[in-house]
């Protein structure tokens, strides 16, 4: 009887984790379509601003904006974009390994420098040593442009003031509801274009107005910022999408598990009652003989 007993208190507990798990699947899944449809709306325009900055690049004289350079600094740096919160599959794992392969391949005269985002990630970096150049968490749930704004001109005047040779960003990348991507992206030195004409074989001259240098100090930080901007936008899509996935296989799993469990439940109560049946029909011949 204890048994048995013991088996329904589990199968209560299960449903109970089942209706939870069945709730967070429900609120990721509109999340999800909401920065899904932001995310969307936000590659075209991150796209477009990269050909005109190449374009006008391409068309310009003198010395180009210090983004476009590359620095002799040691330091590579990378922009690492994971989660705050856990519950989301293999989301924060997969980005994470492709990181700390790269921390144990660095050489001496090739450092890596860590800048990063969200919780888990900080996590990591801690449990291993590696301390970030800087770090930001606890913003995902309230995710907006100000926090573009403030990582991408943290890493502008960084790079300027020469502290890395190049900086790549390190995130999952939006594919579907069922898939995603990690991306390691170059962020800066911004690509350099070549010099050409439309048809590829003189320059074409063009006037700038106003002048090239208030073009780029306007134009390239903010593709800068847009470019940190999209990212978070395919993370936070990305982890909705791997958390709603990771919730539907434990609701799954949670009703396989209770089927299991009543079925054991059942087989014991059935044995149970057949071995009551044996003592009622031993009793009722031991009083008769």
């Amino acid at each position: 009887m204890s048994n048995i007993r013991q088996t329904r208190n589990r199968i209560k507990s299960v449903k109970n984790i089942q209706q939870i798990t069945r709730a967070m699947k429900m609120v990721a899944s509109a999340r999800m379509h909401k920065a899904q449809i932001q995310l969307l709306e936000t590659r075209p325009y991150s796209g477009k601003l990269r050909e005109m900055i190449q374009h006008l690049a391409g068309h310009a004289h003198g010395e180009l904006h210090p983004l476009f350079s590359e620095n002799r600094s040691p330091r590579t740096g990378w922009v690492v974009l994971t989660s705050d919160k856990g519950l989301c599959a293999g989301f924060n794992i997969q980005t994470l390994q492709v990181v700390g392969r790269r921390l144990v391949e660095a050489t001496p005269d090739q450092d890596l420098e860590v800048i990063a985002v969200g919780r888990k990630g900080l996590d990591f970096f801690r449990r291993t040593g590696v301390k970030p150049y800087r770090e930001w968490a606890g913003f995902w749930q309230e995710l907006s442009w100000y926090h573009a704004d403030i990582i991408g001109q943290e890493i502008i005047d960084g790079y300027i003031a020469g502290q890395w040779s190049s900086v790549a960003l390190v995130y999952n990348r939006f594919k579907s509801a069922l898939a995603q991507e990690v991306i390691q992206e170059s962020l800066l030195p911004l690509p350099k274009p070549a010099r050409t004409g439309e048809d590829g074989n003189h320059f074409r001259e063009y006037e700038f107005e106003p002048s090239t240098e208030e073009i780029y100090a306007s134009l390239l930080p903010r593709y800068v910022k847009i470019s940190i901007w999209r990212a978070l936008l395919e993370s936070k899509a990305a982890e909705l999408a791997a958390r709603m996935q990771a919730m539907d296989n434990a609701t799954e799993s949670a009703g396989e598990m209770i089927d299991d469990l009543t079925l054991k439940m059942n087989r014991a109560r059935q044995a149970l009652i057949t071995r009551e049946i044996s003592e009622l029909m031993g009793s009722a011949e031991a009083v008769t003989a």
